[in-house]
C-alpha cells in the first residue's frame, strides 16, 4: 500500500481519470449511436473545419479496393460508364436447319395427326406402352412429351419417354402410377 501511495500524485490521478472519462464516452457513443446513423453528410474531410460538413467526403482512398459491388453504384454512374456501342457486324452464316417431328396419340394408339413418322400408328403392345416409330435415327435428337388430348376432354397423368435408334418408347400412368392408356403429344427436335 505504501509503495501504491508513493507513485500516487495529482497528475497521475487526473490522467488516470481522464482515461476513464474518454473511454466512457466512446462507449457511450458506440452503444447509443443508432445503426446506419452516419451517412456522407456528418463524414468531415481533413481539410475541412469541425463545424463545416461536406457531402462526398469519403474518397476512392477511403474504401476498401473491390468492395463495392455494382449493386452498390447508382443507375446514372452505371450508365456513365458504359461505352459508345460499336458498329453492328455483318450476318453470320445460316446454321443447319432443326429437324421437328411430332405426333398427337390417342388412348387406343392411333395417330390423331404426326409428322415424320415412319408408320400407320405407333405399336401398343400393353397398357400405357406406346412405341412411336420415325423415319431417322433419333440418337442426337431431344424429346419432349405431354399427356395431352385433341378431343377437349380433361386428361391428368403422368408420362415418360425414351429414345433408341429410330423410336421413341413412351410409358403413360395415372397420377398414382397405375399404368394407364392416355393420349399424349410427343415433339422431337434434331
Amino acid at each position: 500500500m505504501m509503495h501504491l501511495r508513493s507513485h500516487l500524485s495529482y497528475a497521475n490521478v487526473m490522467a488516470t481519470i481522464a482515461v476513464f472519462i474518454a473511454l466512457g464516452g466512446t462507449s457511450f457513443a458506440v452503444t447509443q449511436l443508432p445503426r446506419n446513423s452516419v451517412g456522407s453528410t456528418q463524414i468531415r474531410t481533413n481539410s475541412v473545419g469541425p463545424s463545416e460538413l461536406r457531402k462526398g467526403a469519403v474518397r476512392s482512398s477511403d474504401v476498401k479496393d473491390r468492395s463495392v459491388a455494382v449493386r452498390d453504384i447508382s443507375l446514372g454512374a452505371r450508365d456513365a460508364l458504359r461505352g459508345h456501342r460499336g458498329p453492328i457486324g455483318p450476318q453470320g452464316p445460316a446454321g443447319p436447319k432443326a429437324a421437328t417431328l411430332s405426333a398427337a396419340v390417342l388412348a387406343r394408339g392411333e395417330y390423331e395427326r404426326s409428322v415424320g413418322t415412319s408408320t400407320p400408328g405407333p405399336g401398343h403392345p400393353e397398357t400405357g406402352v406406346y412405341q412411336v416409330a420415325f423415319d431417322r435415327d433419333l440418337s442426337g435428337c431431344y424429346v419432349a412429351a405431354t399427356v395431352s388430348t385433341t378431343r377437349r376432354n380433361a386428361v391428368g397423368g403422368e408420362i415418360v419417354t425414351e429414345i433408341a435408334n429410330t423410336f421413341v418408347h413412351v410409358r403413360t400412368s395415372e397420377s398414382n402410377g397405375t399404368a394407364a392408356d392416355l393420349p399424349f403429344h410427343l415433339l422431337v427436335s434434331c
